[in-house]
């Protein structure tokens, strides 16, 4: 099984075989032998797009890890006829939904690398980092942040945010199916998708809040 969205991000179409079709509980699930489709995880979104098999056209709803962790499971309606097992289909991604979650998830990463570069000093990841449909936002716990440390932080960010700096993601030499993101200098274990370098990412609205001890900062494209 080729996980296609690792080798080019920015596939945006591809031809497979269908090699597992079943219904699981009202929901029709397609397993291709080649992975277009991203499945969700790590706070990023499944994706999403049109299969067309024989003609007829079925939406994929949502990508999910396949059994066992291991490949992409679609989420497909209409239902599928049992009988296209094997049959050859084209995919087509919803390359817009996409393109926001590749751009939302590099801001994530790169906002905390700001926020460690203003600081001086190594800060603990977010407790939580989730990525929506247009924005997306890290949440820290057990931490504080001063005030002018935050601004400057996205000062900086949206500065270089406007520059052709790199965002390089690969697999580790050692572990299998662990994979690294990089930018800027900065290195942080991730195996979502991402866009090529910053300047990708456009224009982005930075907002933050603060409950029970909680700091969430906002990024909206």
């Amino acid at each position: 099984m080729s996980e296609l969205y690792h080798k080019d991000q920015y596939l945006r179409e591809a031809e497979a075989i269908i090699i597992s079709l079943y219904d699981e509980d009202g929901q029709c699930c397609i397993e291709l032998d080649d992975d277009l489709f991203y499945p969700q995880g790590g706070g990023q979104k499944g994706d999403r797009g049109v299969l067309i098999i024989d003609g007829n056209e079925f939406r994929v709803t949502n990508t999910v890890k396949g059994k066992y962790g291991v490949g992409s499971l679609l989420l497909v309606e209409p239902e599928v006829p049992f009988e296209l097992q094997d049959k050859k289909v084209k995919c087509i991604l919803d390359w817009n939904f996409r393109f926001k979650q590749m751009r939302l998830h590099t801001c994530v990463h790169f906002h905390h690398c700001m926020l460690e570069t203003v600081a001086g000093k190594p800060i603990p990841h977010p407790s939580t980092s989730s990525i929506e449909d247009g924005f997306a936002f890290n949440r820290y716990e057990g931490h504080t942040f001063d005030l002018a440390i935050l601004d400057e932080a996205n000062a900086k960010f949206q500065e270089v945010l406007q520059t052709n700096t790199p965002v390089i993601t690969y697999p580790d030499k050692d572990k299998e199916g662990f994979r690294w993101w990089e930018c800027a200098g900065f290195k942080i274990p991730c195996g979502g998708l991402h866009v090529r370098q910053l300047d990708e990412i456009g224009e982005v609205k930075i907002s933050s809040s603060t409950k029970k001890g909680k700091i969430t900062i906002k990024f909206t494209l």
